[in-house]
């Protein structure tokens, strides 16, 4: 099926992404930024300067982009697209920008499956990718081998029949994140000030009701000082703000939720769109005047 794969979005994921995705079907490539273009001949991908042609040429379309706008702008050309195309969104975005969006381009006679990404670009570099699909049976049935080939060392997983609920998945998921490294960050200078050095608390706490995921896997790493920069502190501020207008249109309240938002939300104000999606950690850190991390 996948005669020409077009990818639009070749940065640190989409560019991860594109050797595997040779591996499957020839690829003609765009980015906003030229710079990327011999990259992208660099590994045998045909790279083009005009996002037109990827549209013209794909029978698959694959979007890997910063956001929701970024995705509006690019879509624009989709009446562009061959009618038995597959348009697969890997954007992490808003699930009412991808309801529309999936709507119009269905109108259109082609098939639509989002499937925003959690993990890496190291993890795409090894496969090892985790998918939230939403769409159709047959979009997503579609999609699946190619999305199996992309994610051998992860997951797959169908969070409903709307191209949003894939969406809605992946920003709660990131939402819940960002809060429990902010309230573990929290708890663990608390007890550095009341005298147990984090390392020590963080064994206690893996173990204990206060223990997650975020503790089992990324703990570690932070006390050891990775800053996990692959996500822009100003794209973490989006997401959040994206989850407290779905709250507002769904009159849910979220004041937990909307806390963590808050700290992200300063964390920006004081460092910039700079990458770090513990950039929040640092602010707590700066304001108690102590580090946790190395």
């Amino acid at each position: 099926m996948h005669t020409t794969i077009g990818l639009v979005g070749v940065g640190r994921m989409g560019g991860a992404l594109l050797p595997h995705l040779l591996a499957v079907a020839p690829v003609v490539a765009h980015d906003a930024d030229p710079a990327r273009a011999d990259a992208v001949r660099a590994v045998g991908a045909r790279w083009t300067d005009d996002v037109d042609e990827v549209f013209r040429s794909a029978t698959t379309l694959v979007t890997v982009l910063p956001g929701p706008r970024e995705l509006e702008a690019v879509m624009a050309s989709a009446a562009l697209l061959r009618p038995d195309a597959l348009w697969i969104d890997m954007t992490s975005g808003d699930p009412r920008v991808s309801d529309r969006l999936a709507a119009a381009v269905e109108a259109l006679g082609v098939q639509v499956v989002s499937v925003p990404i959690a993990g890496s670009p190291l993890d795409a570099e090894r496969r090892a990718l985790t998918f939230f699909t939403g769409g159709p049976p047959s979009a997503k049935a579609a999609a699946a081998p190619l999305l199996q080939h992309l994610s051998i060392g992860g997951t797959v997983r169908d969070a409903g029949p709307r191209p949003g609920d894939a969406q809605t998945a992946k920003l709660l998921a990131n939402a819940l994140w960002f809060a429990i490294a902010v309230a573990t960050s929290e708890a663990l200078l608390l007890g550095r000030s009341l005298g147990i050095e984090p390392p020590a608390l963080a064994a206690l706490l893996r173990d204990s009701a206060g223990g997650s995921v975020f503790a089992d896997r990324h703990l570690g790493p932070m006390l050891d000082g990775d800053p996990f920069a692959t996500f822009g502190i100003d794209r973490v501020v989006e997401e959040l703000d994206t989850v407290a207008a779905l709250g507002t249109d769904t009159g849910t309240p979220m004041p937990v939720l909307g806390a963590s938002a808050a700290v992200h939300r300063a964390a920006l104000a004081r460092y910039g769109p700079e990458l770090g999606e513990l950039l929040a950690v640092r602010w707590l850190e700066d304001e108690v005047g102590r580090r946790l991390r190395g």
